[in-house]
C-alpha cells in the first residue's frame, strides 16, 4: 500500500512548528521526563538523576562526557547486560569510525528511532508538501530513486546494526513491513544481504522509470557521482535499455536479475536518445526524468564541490539538503527547502546544550544562546548519551519561532573534508606514521588542505621530510585509506582524487612559527598548523615548496 507522504509529512511537521513555538518548554519536558524514566538505570542512580528538577541542576550534577567514558557501559549492553544507561533496550547499533583501529558502536532505542522517523523521514515530506502548494500530491509524490541501500547486518546476538542513514529503514521493515512500492528500485535492491556496489543495478532500474519525482541520498557527493556515472556510461546504458543486455562485469547473479526484471524497452531508449548531446550535463536530471520535483541530500559548504556539480545537473530542480544528523542523534532539519547550511534544532529530539568556543563558563539552554555566537554542541539522547560531547562547533545564524537555525562549522580536531569523509587529526597522524615507517623516512612536519583542482576534490599534503623519498604518493594513499575508511570508500567510488604531496624547503615550519612572532602574535598559543584553513597559511606553505610534485 502508498504510503500517504502528504499526512505523514503533515503531522510531523505540525509537531515540529509547535515544538519550535514553545522550545525552551519542550527541552525542559523531554529532559526531565527522560531523567524520570531512567532514574532506576545504573547510570541514573550513579548521578542522582532522581534528585534533579531542573537543567540546571542537571549541569551540577551530571559532568560532561565524550565517548571513551561510555565504552566500557556500550560494551556491556553490546554483551546483552540491561539498565544500564536506559530502562529502554538497544534495539540498533550505529556504527562510525571512532579511533583508527577501533570501530564506535551506538546503542539506539526505540525511542531514538521514532524521533529519527518523525524529524527526519517524515518531516521532510512535509517541508516538500508545502513547497509544492499548488501542485496535487499525486504530481508531488511519485516514485523515489534511491541512490543509497541498506544492507541488513547484525551484532551477533542479532540485533541490527548498520550507519545511522539506514537504522530507520532497517527498523521499518524488522519484520517485512516497508513499503518499497513507492521507489523505483526493487526492494531487494535497497536492502540488500550484505554490503555490496549495486550502482548499475539501480541506475538500470532507474532509467526505466519516467515518473521519477524525486531522487534521495545522504550525502550530495554520491548523488553526483551517480549521475556521473549515468554520464560516462551514457551510451552503453542506453544500448543495455534498448536490448535488455548487461555491458558490464557484474556478478552471475546480478546480469540474471537484470534478465529477469528489465526486458528489452527500445521505446524508452528512443526517447533517451532523443535528449541532445549538446550540453548534455546541464540541467541532466530534468532531461531525464521531467517529473524530478526535488533532490534529498546534504550539501552546503562543506560539499562545496559537488554541490556546485549538482546546481549544474540538477537546473531548476531544488536541492533540498534535509538533516543535520550524526550517529549520536538528529539534531536539525533544513530550514527550508533549497536552502543549505541552515538547520532549525528539533526542541524534542536531543536536549542541547551550547558550550561558547573559547570561554570556559557553564553551557547555555537553547533560550541563552545569541544570534552570532559559536557554539560546541552537548547533547542528551534519546538513547542513554547524557551529556555527551559531540564534538561539532556551530554557528547561531537566526531562530525558526523559539528553535535556534545553526550552520555547521567544524568538528573538534577534524577540518578536511571534502567528500563526507571527515579525516581527523589522528587519522592523519597514524598516515603519516605509517608512511614514514614503511618509506624509512623522517618527517620533520606536515600540514593539509583541500584541493579542488581538477574534475574532483583531493588532499594536498605540504610535508618536510629529512632526505625526502621519490616516487612513494601510492605508499602515502593506500596508509590514508587504511587510516580512514571513509576516505577509502570515497577514494574507491572516485569521489577523491589520488592525493599529492609536496616537498617543503628545510626549516619550512620554524620559518611559519617566525612569521607568527614577528606579526605580535602570542607564541604560547601557536600550534603547527596541520590544517591549512585560511589564505594567509596556504599561502605561506605554498610559498615554501621546494618542487617535485608527488602524486599517486
Amino acid at each position: 500500500m502508498k504510503t500517504d507522504y502528504g499526512r505523514l509529512g503533515g503531522e510531523a511537521l505540525k509537531r515540529l512548528e509547535e515544538s519550535a513555538q514553545g522550545a525552551d518548554a519542550a527541552q525542559t519536558k523531554f529532559l526531565l521526563d527522560w531523567l524520570n524514566e531512567n532514574k532506576d538505570t545504573e547510570f541514573g542512580k550513579r548521578h542522582g538523576f532522581a534528585q534533579i528538577n531542573s537543567p540546571w541542576e542537571y549541569q551540577d550534577k551530571v559532568p560532561l562526557f565524550s565517548y571513551e567514558d561510555y565504552a566500557r557501559d556500550i560494551e556491556r549492553i553490546i554483551d546483552g547486560e540491561k539498565n544500564i544507561l536506559t530502562a529502554r533496550d538497544a534495539v540498533y547499533f550505529c556504527v562510525s569510525s571512532g579511533t583508527v583501529s577501533d570501530e564506535k558502536y551506538i546503542p539506539l532505542t526505540g525511542y531514538d528511532l521514532e524521533a529519527h522517523y518523525i524529524f527526519m523521514y517524515g518531516a521532510v515530506f512535509g517541508q516538500i508538501r508545502d513547497y509544492y502548494k499548488e501542485l496535487s500530491e499525486k504530481d508531488i509524490f511519485g516514485k523515489i530513486f534511491q541512490t543509497g541501500e541498506f544492507a541488513k547486518t547484525y551484532m551477533p546476538d542479532g540485533r541490527m546494526s548498520g550507519i545511522r542513514s539506514s537504522c530507520v529503514y532497517q527498523w521499518l521493515d524488522e519484520n517485512g513491513g516497508f513499503d518499497a512500492s513507492d521507489y523505483c528500485v526493487p526492494k531487494e535492491i535497497l536492502f540488500p544481504e550484505t554490503p555490496e556496489d549495486k550502482l548499475y543495478l539501480k541506475v538500470r532500474f532507474a532509467l526505466a522509470e519516467r515518473n521519477i519525482t524525486a531522487i534521495h541520498g545522504v550525502f550530495i557527493n554520491r548523488i553526483a557521482g551517480v549521475t556521473e556515472y549515468i554520464l560516462h556510461n551514457w551510451e552503453l546504458l542506453l544500448n543495455d535499455i534498448e536490448y535488455g543486455t548487461v555491458s558490464v562485469e557484474i556478478p552471475e547473479e546480478q546480469r540474471r536479475y537484470i534478465a529477469g526484471k528489465l526486458p528489452p524497452d527500445p521505446e524508452r531508449a528512443g526517447e533517451l536518445r532523443r535528449i541532445p548531446r549538446e550540453n548534455l550535463s546541464d540541467g541532466i536530471i530534468g532531461k531525464i526524468w521531467k517529473n524530478v520535483k526535488y533532490i534529498l541530500a546534504i550539501g552546503g559548504d562543506c560539499f562545496s564541490y559537488y554541490t556546485g556539480k549538482m546546481r549544474g545537473y540538477a537546473g531548476d530542480i531544488p536541492l533540498h539538503h534535509f538533516v543535520y544528523a550524526a550517529s549520536e542523534g538528529v539534531f536539525g532539519l533544513a530550514e527550508h527547502v533549497d536552502s543549505p547550511d541552515r538547520y532549525m534544532l528539533l526542541p524534542e529530539s536531543v536536549f542541547f546544550e551550547f558550550m561558547p568556543v573559547g570561554e570556559d563558563k557553564r553551557p547555555l539552554l537553547m533560550g541563552e544562546v545569541e544570534i552570532g555566537g559559536k557554539y560546541e554542541l552537548i547533547v542528551t539522547n534519546r538513547s542513554g548519551l547524557y551529556r555527551y560531547r559531540l564534538g561539532d562547533v556551530v554557528r547561531v545564524v537566526g531562530r525558526h519561532k523559539k528553535a535556534p537555525v545553526v550552520k555547521f562549522c567544524y568538528r573538534r580536531n577534524q577540518v578536511i573534508n571534502v567528500a563526507g569523509e571527515k579525516s581527523n587529526r589522528q587519522q592523519l597522524d597514524t598516515a603519516v606514521k605509517r608512511f614514514a615507517g614503511l618509506t624509512r623516512t623522517e618527517v620533520v612536519e606536515y600540514c593539509v588542505r583541500e584541493d579542488f583542482s581538477g574534475i574532483a576534490p583531493g588532499y594536498l599534503f605540504y610535508m618536510e621530510c629529512r632526505n625526502a623519498p621519490r616516487n612513494v604518493a601510492g605508499i602515502f594513499e593506500r596508509c590514508m585509506c587504511e587510516a580512514n575508511p571513509e576516505y577509502r570508500a570515497c577514494r574507491n567510488t572516485r569521489e577523491i582524487k589520488p592525493l599529492r604531496i609536496e616537498y617543503l624547503r628545510e626549516g619550512s615550519f620554524k620559518r611559519y612559527e617566525r612569521m607568527l612572532a614577528e606579526s605580535g602574535r602570542e607564541m604560547a598559543q601557536s600550534k603547527i598548523p596541520h590544517f591549512l584553513n585560511t589564505e594567509e597559511k596556504k599561502k605561506f606553505f605554498a610559498a615554501q615548496v621546494m618542487g617535485g610534485e608527488e602524486k599517486v
